[in-house]
């Protein structure tokens, strides 16, 4: 990464630290009961952004998961569905997580899974800030510089954060 984005890379690590204590936080008897009908576990959520950051980093990496949207499609999804993103700081209310981020019905034992996480966070802040390239070529959002993939990381890090709340609903 260049230097100019150490101060996103840091911002990205305080939301990991933030997202891992919560984590750890979340008592045996919550973490495989969903926050309400529909919606998914503490342990799930874990899942969820585990699978994330493993994806995520092999984007990194230039090797895009098997989905992707076409193209010429790329850009007028970068503008009209990140960027509002990146500049609000939050996600649209009721996005939906591609198929291959979807976590399984039923929650790992919380030790493995939040071991898990943690070695995909920091494997991904690793590959990151070695990263030369200014941009990256992400299967959604075509070219997009580094730094913006770093936020975005972190927007959706915070964003499953707060599911992890014991007053989330």
């Amino acid at each position: 990464m260049t230097h100019d984005s150490y101060g996103v890379l840091q911002d990205h690590h305080q939301a990991v630290e933030a997202f891992l204590t919560a984590a750890r936080a979340v008592s045996p008897t919550r973490w495989s009961q969903p926050r309400a009908p529909g919606k998914w576990s503490p342990g799930q959520v874990v899942e969820h952004v585990a699978l994330a950051y493993e994806v995520n980093r092999q984007v990194l990496h230039g090797h895009a998961p098997p989905m992707s949207a076409p193209r010429w499609l790329r850009p007028l999804i970068r503008t009209f569905l990140l960027g509002p993103v990146l500049r609000r700081g939050r996600f649209i209310p009721g996005s939906k997580s591609p198929r291959v981020l979807r976590p399984r019905p039923a929650a790992a034992v919380p030790a493995d899974l939040l071991a898990r996480l943690a070695a995909a966070m920091a494997a991904f802040e690793t590959d990151a800030a070695a990263v030369r390239s200014p941009t990256i070529d992400h299967p959604f959002f075509g070219r997009l510089p580094l730094g913006d993939f770093v936020r975005l990381q972190e927007i959706h890090t915070r964003h499953h954060g707060v599911q992890l709340s014991p007053a989330a609903g």
